[in-house]
């Protein structure tokens, strides 16, 4: 069985199933298929340019925006610049990453509408959710990241010792350092969905996530060690704290969506 894919009007695939009469009729050829995804890169490609000529013209702004935790904590912290290369590797690392983020949405659209009209409908009940989902927890990771974790941090970091030593921080180890942390802070927000995508597979069930929790705070300790790009304790924490409330989370949400066990005996 076929399903119906989704419709985009004036795209390659658009125009074949309009006629072909495609609405559960016969499949794309190979060729159609291909037209489909140089359209789709396409789209995409011209998205992320523009996102990138938009970042690359506010980066004054997206740096204030990346230096505002730690004025938030040091009134007077700038940041230095110690190589004639360093300024313009940012702008253009503002630019490449700032557009593919402000891209992100039409370049995920474009993928799904590639994608979904070949998935089952058992296939597009997972999928989508979950894609919302962990849109959602990606999201709401990098928020934290960025309105907590390094405030704090950065707070702990450059008020820590005598007040001889001048905070002379360089541009690129400080964008480098803020990234890292919003971006894999992020990621890791996402546990919680996958446990429950896991669960609702059938490869593990809530219970034995709950039995395996003494397990599982020493990994969420490893992976802020590995995430944060600094040694210091208190960063690791302001990490790993959140991702232990995130695996019980997943594990609540496990709960809710694996199948469930019919008592032995009973027919299926």
């Amino acid at each position: 069985m076929v399903a119906e894919p989704l419709r985009d009007v004036g795209t390659p695939a658009a125009t074949a199933q309009e006629e072909s009469g495609f609405h559960g009729g016969p499949e794309m050829t190979l060729l159609e298929h291909l037209r489909e995804l140089r359209y789709r890169v396409m789209v995409s490609g011209v998205a992320v340019l523009i996102g990138v000529i938009i970042c690359f013209y506010f980066w004054e702004t997206i740096l204030g925006w990346l230096v505002a935790p730690a004025r938030e904590r040091v009134e007077d912290f700038q940041v230095s610049s110690f190589s004639p290369t360093d300024r313009i590797g940012i702008i253009v690392k503002i630019g490449l990453y700032g557009g593919v983020i402000l891209a992100s949405p039409v370049v995920i659209y474009q993928l799904l509408a590639f994608i979904i009209p070949g998935l089952t409908p058992k296939e597009r009940r997972i999928l989508l959710p979950g894609i919302i989902g962990g849109a959602g927890f990606l999201l709401a990771g990098m928020a934290f990241a960025y309105w907590v974790i390094l405030p704090a941090s950065l707070g702990f970091l450059l008020e820590l010792g005598s007040d001889e030593i001048a905070n002379v921080i360089g541009i690129r180890q400080y964008v480098d350092f803020v990234t890292r942390i919003v971006f894999w802070v992020g990621i890791s927000f996402e546990l919680p969905m996958v446990l429950a995508i896991a669960a609702k597979l059938g490869l593990v069930r809530a219970r034995q996530l709950l039995g395996f929790w003494r397990y599982a705070v020493i990994v969420v300790f490893i992976i802020a060690a590995i995430v944060t790009p600094t040694p210091d304790p208190i960063t690791q924490t302001f990490v790993a704290g959140p991702l232990l409330g995130l695996y019980f989370i997943g594990i609540l949400l496990a709960w809710a969506v694996q199948p469930k066990q019919r008592p032995a005996g009973l027919p299926r």
